[in-house]
């Protein structure tokens, strides 16, 4: 167990550097995976070219090939503007949207990823917190989906008085939380946007044995729990 030792940020400042880092982001995306597969294809449409002059049979399969790899740019150009899209948190509220996500994902792992919701939490706050709390969900599945290898991961809510209880927790490989593996710059950016928020974050994993991220924010001006 560990807590997030979380830093505290002037708000304009703390937005900036949001944007600046998410920016970055969808660039390193972008060049990593659409525009290399992009220009690999360009590099095979020359290969096909001569390939239709010499060996026809040849040229089929290459035309196979170069066309599933355009099915996965575009797949991922569509995830990017899924990630991007505006999100209806004030027509759906925070937990349907957090449900379509984990349906989403749940398909494209082909794993179970499932919401667990206490009866009292409600989304009676704002829309701009419950964007926030989506965004966090969002960053830790993704950070799962690179890292944990997981077979199953569950999303829970939970309202305590003020506070909204939100958990991730999953059956990968685990980590060691005092120190955070190398690429896993989702964990330092939730830890950010968790202190911007005037919450707490405590992280439970080891090696072999999953992980558990617990989070806490207040986000209820009635602090009773909803009962």
């Amino acid at each position: 167990m560990v807590d997030a030792g979380l830093p505290t940020y002037d708000q304009t400042d703390y937005g900036i550097k949001l944007i600046e880092e998410e920016r970055r982001r969808i660039a390193r995306e972008l060049h990593d995976g659409p525009a290399q597969a992009l220009t690999n294809l360009s590099m095979r449409l020359d290969i096909i070219k001569r390939l239709l002059e010499t060996d026809s049979d040849m040229a089929v399969k290459e035309i196979i090939r170069a066309n599933s790899r355009i099915v996965t740019a575009v797949n991922d150009i569509r995830r990017l503007i899924y990630d991007l899209r505006p999100i209806a948190i004030d027509e759906v509220g925070l937990i349907c949207a957090v449900q379509e996500l984990c349906g989403k994902y749940e398909r494209d792992w082909h794993i179970p990823v499932r919401v667990v919701t206490a009866d009292n939490v409600s989304s009676d706050f704002s829309p701009a917190k419950q964007v926030a709390l989506y965004r966090l969900v969002q960053e830790l599945l993704n950070n799962i989906k690179k890292h944990a290898d997981a077979r199953e991961v569950t999303v829970s809510f939970v309202r305590e008085g003020h506070n909204i209880h939100m958990t991730v927790e999953d059956d990968g490989k685990g980590f060691d939380p005092e120190v955070i593996p190398d690429g896993h710059f989702g964990i330092v950016g939730v830890k950010e946007r968790i202190a911007y928020l005037n919450g707490s974050l405590d992280i439970q994993s080891q090696i072999g044995a999953g992980s558990r991220f617990a989070i806490v924010v207040p986000v209820y001006k009635d602090g009773s729990d909803g009962l």
